[in-house]
């Protein structure tokens, strides 16, 4: 899969920002920061330097902090540097290209998950320490989070399949240590049924409990409905503190459902902008309209949003269109423009996004919907994707009355748990692993 040489890679995107971080792993890490920045790093280990960084013709390219670590004590346990450059696409390209001119035997763009699986080649993680970090940059919700960082910082141990595999190793010894005695009258058939029996049992328990605690409810949706014209794009962007909608005074500015992500005090919401509802609409707009209408059956809340101009028979059909119980706040805005007499809450685009959350409520929102309660995993996504396929055998071991059929289809589960826990170096399966990785990592 991965050929041995020195890598580099950017590990932070590229795109314009404070900076753009690469890293460089291999043999010839320390040549390369001579030729870079023209001084000798070797003594320099685990401490930040700023220098310059020259083109091959020894113009600067960059002037900018530089890390290198010493082999063994780095990421990947081979010699590593990491160089953060300004956060221009157009440096991280001159960088690159100053790199290909070097024309170092071996020097090339690592492949997406390079450095974790040389971290593993050479014994600094685990696989599943490494598969944890994968999960850790993916994770959908906080309790997952905690528990990969727990395998991460804590090692294989902490996983809920630890005590599975030592069970499965047991039964598999215990098994093959019964062949060579079937014919003996100690041999005891039903006793090491019941053992596969319990063993299976026991990942069916694990199984459902953790799976549903993994796919419990962990996000809020949110959507925003109203009148045309009446705010809702420029709520929208407070909220998500981006000008992600285009907000204007021209009617049916919004066509289509725009919607956003957000974490606010550890909770996460979607946010759902929508076309406003008007008597006449434009074709593309009524289809935008009745797409949030078919969507709003998904929706956890809605912020009905209203100004001076809008009549209860418009809000009655917001009411009935989208299907709205009790589900909802209204919101009255252009507070700065009208003088309300209602107990609604009121806004205008100059309050501030603290004010503005304090006046939506929206961490109590969240509380309404999602059950909160930090639930502690026992297994990840990935775990329990691996658990549903050791499960496939369970009819055909338990139907089986040869005891070597049996030894050959436990033997393959002990091999699937080897798979996962990295004992077995197989090229295939490290490629499936490492090829969803991150660039970078």
């Amino acid at each position: 899969m991965f050929n041995s040489g020195t890598v580099y890679s950017n590990f932070t995107p590229l795109v314009k920002s404070p900076v753009i971080g690469y890293r460089i792993s291999g043999d010839d890490v320390l040549l390369i920061l001579k030729k870079l920045t023209k001084r000798n790093f070797s003594k320099d280990h685990s401490m930040m330097k700023l220098v310059k960084l020259h083109n091959i013709d020894g113009t600067i390219l960059d002037k900018c902090s530089v890390v290198y670590y010493k082999s063994p004590n780095s990421f990947t346990g081979e010699d590593v540097c990491e160089i953060f450059i300004h956060g221009s696409p157009l440096i991280a390209s001159q960088l690159e290209q100053v790199f290909k001119d070097y024309k170092i035997p071996g020097f090339r763009l690592a492949k997406k998950g390079e450095f974790s699986f040389r971290s593993v080649l050479h014994n600094k993680y685990s696989l599943k320490q490494a598969k944890a970090i994968n999960l850790i940059i993916n994770n959908e919700s906080f309790s997952s989070l905690e528990y990969n960082k727990k395998i991460l910082f804590e090692g294989d141990i902490v996983s809920g399949l630890s005590p599975l595999r030592e069970d499965i190793v047991n039964l598999f010894s215990e098994i093959t240590a019964s062949i060579d005695f079937v014919d003996d009258e100690d041999f005891n058939f039903k006793k090491i049924m019941k053992k596969t029996q319990i063993f299976f049992n026991n990942c069916n328990k694990l199984l459902h409990k953790n799976r549903t605690k993994i796919e419990q409810k962990n996000i809020c949706k949110i959507m925003l409905i109203g009148a045309v014209n009446v705010g809702k794009s420029t709520l929208f962007n407070m909220i998500i503190d981006k000008e992600r909608a285009i907000v204007t005074d021209i009617k049916g500015t919004t066509r289509d459902i725009l919607s956003n992500q957000i974490i606010v005090d550890g909770k996460k919401f979607e946010l759902f902008d929508t076309a406003g509802q008007r008597s006449k609409q434009g074709k593309i707009e009524k289809f935008g309209y009745k797409k949030a209408q078919k969507l709003s059956k998904e929706i956890d809340h809605f912020f009905v949003l209203k100004d001076k101009n809008t009549k209860k028979a418009e809000l009655n059909k917001l009411f009935n269109d989208f299907n709205i119980n009790k589900n909802f706040t209204i919101i009255e805005t252009k507070s700065d423009q009208f003088n309300y007499n209602s107990k609604n809450i009121k806004i205008n685009h100059y309050l501030n996004r603290e004010e503005l959350f304090r006046r939506i409520k929206i961490s109590s929102i969240y509380n309404k919907y999602v059950n909160h309660k930090n639930h502690r995993l026992e297994f990840n996504s990935s775990e329990i994707e691996f658990l549903e396929r050791i499960l496939e055998y369970k009819i055909d071991i338990l139907n089986e009355r040869d005891i070597l059929i049996i030894a050959q289809l436990m033997r393959n589960i002990l091999d699937d748990f080897s798979y996962e826990f990295g004992y077995i170096n197989n090229e295939d399966v490290y490629d499936r692993v490492f090829s969803n990785f991150c660039i970078g990592k």
